[in-house]
């Protein structure tokens, strides 16, 4: 039996026709009522559902940001999965308003979306710790300093990227882990160092490795900015004639070394730390040297000494001579 498409549509319209005529006003009402019980149930149910947020367990409320901006940034974050739902619930409560700019440190691991729009407008921000690394600490006086703030304990700090923990003041949130905490350092070394000041680097002929070990054997051997800039010509130019370096301080962090001066059989000691017996610059950085001390070995203050030494109180005596080096020795360092 041959049936022809408009033969298809008057059916399917008669169909329909005698459907409607069927149902009732009241048939209506009671699906309409049982599609919006459905529509609350759901939602209730979605706002009591606990779900697993991700780590870290941190979210940052910007300022001046709206409820509903917040909201998409939580489902962004993948720490919530539905925003209407959540800005809806905010509404409802008059909590829109109460949403305060700050840090929030999630109290468990799975919150459902109320509990969750509760916390954010409780104002119970995520508590942060302030720290001071000084210019040329090195990892483990980082990781003695951490210690002693409360926030990691120094055996499970990372000893690696010596050079590269830039100095500076840091605020981090109590529970921060070793890693977040290098992390934010490192960036902080590439935001001040590596971004600005790598063009002048390559421009000088170094690499940044050499700078940085640089200004960290500069951090320890004197103390001033201008000292700083006169000894790291006589270092790059040591270097370049193939002298030893003959510093101090790369064996002293070699060997641990608390003492002024170095003992005969320390200076015997075969390592690449000891610069009296390996030329060149040692294989790491010595310790985290500060903006002033790599900006010295990018810049250094040409000047026609060969040696230096500093005198017990800190200050830096220079000499052109070898002979006149031994004479500051006798002159300033007799009894040290």
């Amino acid at each position: 039996m041959h049936i022809t498409i408009n033969r298809l549509k008057h059916i399917f319209i008669a169909g329909i026709q005698k459907f409607v005529n069927v149902i009732t006003p009241g048939a209506v009402l009671s699906a309409f009522l049982g599609i919006v019980l459905f529509v609350i149930l759901t939602t209730v149910w979605l706002m009591y559902k606990s779900v697993e947020l991700p780590e870290p367990n941190i979210y940052e409320i910007v300022p001046g940001a709206t409820s509903r901006e917040i909201a998409y940034d939580l489902a962004r974050k993948h720490i919530i999965r539905f925003p209407r739902i959540f800005n809806l619930y905010l509404s409802l409560r008059n909590l829109d308003r109460e949403l305060q700019a700050g840090r929030y440190e999630f109290p468990e691991t799975r919150m459902s979306l109320r509990e969750i729009a509760k916390f954010l407008t409780s104002g119970a921000k995520a508590k942060e710790v302030e720290f001071t690394v000084p210019e040329g600490y090195t990892n483990k006086q980082i990781a003695v300093l951490l210690e002693m703030k409360g926030l990691v304990p120094k055996g499970v700090f990372s000893l690696n990227l010596e050079g590269y923990l830039f100095p500076d003041t840091y605020r981090v949130y109590e529970n921060a882990t070793g890693g977040q905490i290098i992390d934010t350092m490192r960036r902080n070394f590439e935001k001040k160092v590596s971004v600005p000041l790598l063009p002048e680097i390559e421009k000088s002929g170094r690499t940044l490795l050499e700078v940085v070990i640089m200004g960290s054997l500069l951090e320890r051997e004197v103390q001033t900015e201008a000292d700083m800039k006169k000894v790291a010509d006589i270092l790059w130019r040591r270097m370049d004639s193939g002298w030893a370096l003959e510093v101090d301080s790369t064996l002293k962090y070699e060997i641990g070394g608390k003492s002024p001066s170095l003992t005969y059989d320390e200076l015997q000691i075969d390592s690449p730390y000891n610069t009296y017996k390996y030329k060149g610059l040692p294989p790491t950085p010595i310790g985290n040297p500060g903006l002033k001390a790599i900006t010295a070995a990018i810049y250094p203050e040409t000047n026609d000494y060969w040696f230096y030494l500093s005198k017990p109180g800190g200050e830096t005596v220079f000499a052109k001579t070898l002979q006149e080096q031994n004479l500051n020795k006798v002159r300033y360092l007799r009894g040290n």
